[in-house]
């Protein structure tokens, strides 16, 4: 096994991370309301362009998905999946600074409020997009194996699946105080 399945291993990951995001948002018209009220809140931009800036968040993250899918594409997408993630990550780290903890609404209905942990998720993120791109630009263009690309693929998946659940398992792991 070579580069070839790392590389395929960061476009399913990534690929399924932003496509699940972007689908979250708009689930139903409530949800993408939410998220644009979040999106103005992060801004600090008044109520429509803070849905131009949810429209164009969700429009950015699905060109991301058709980008790691096409071949041709894959290391523009890994590239913009970095500047996407840059943006996020700015735009949390300012919330945080003035104080502003609302959820964000980066998987649709989550309500745990914004943290130093969705600024580690990004960069984790953003690491698998180097990782990705390093991988594209070795000399490993040979075909994938069916099972192998199946198991890789399959891992990937569950990494999609911890990194849009994520604030529901750090609430799990998180010590509540009970009162008596």
């Amino acid at each position: 096994m070579g580069v070839e399945y790392l590389e395929f291993g960061c476009r399913v990951l990534l690929g399924g991370v932003f496509a699940v995001s972007a689908g979250s948002k708009l689930y139903s018209r409530a949800v993408f309301a939410d998220f644009t009220a979040a999106t103005a809140r992060l801004t600090g931009a008044r109520v429509a362009r803070a849905r131009l800036f949810a429209a164009a968040t969700v429009a950015a993250e699905f060109a991301v998905v058709v980008a790691l899918i096409v071949p041709a594409l894959v290391l523009w997408g890994f590239a913009a999946g970095i500047g996407l993630l840059a943006v996020f990550s700015a735009a949390i780290v300012r919330s945080l600074r003035r104080g502003q903890r609302a959820p964000c609404r980066c998987f649709g209905a989550s309500n745990s409020p914004l943290g130093t942990q969705h600024v580690a998720r990004n960069a984790a993120l953003a690491a698998f997009c180097l990782l990705g791109i390093a991988a594209g630009l070795s000399d490993g263009a040979a075909s994938l194996d069916l099972g192998p690309a199946c198991v890789v693929a399959f891992a990937a998946l569950i990494g999609v699946a911890l990194t849009a659940r994520l604030d529901d398992l750090i609430g799990l792991f998180r010590t509540t105080t009970a009162t008596l």
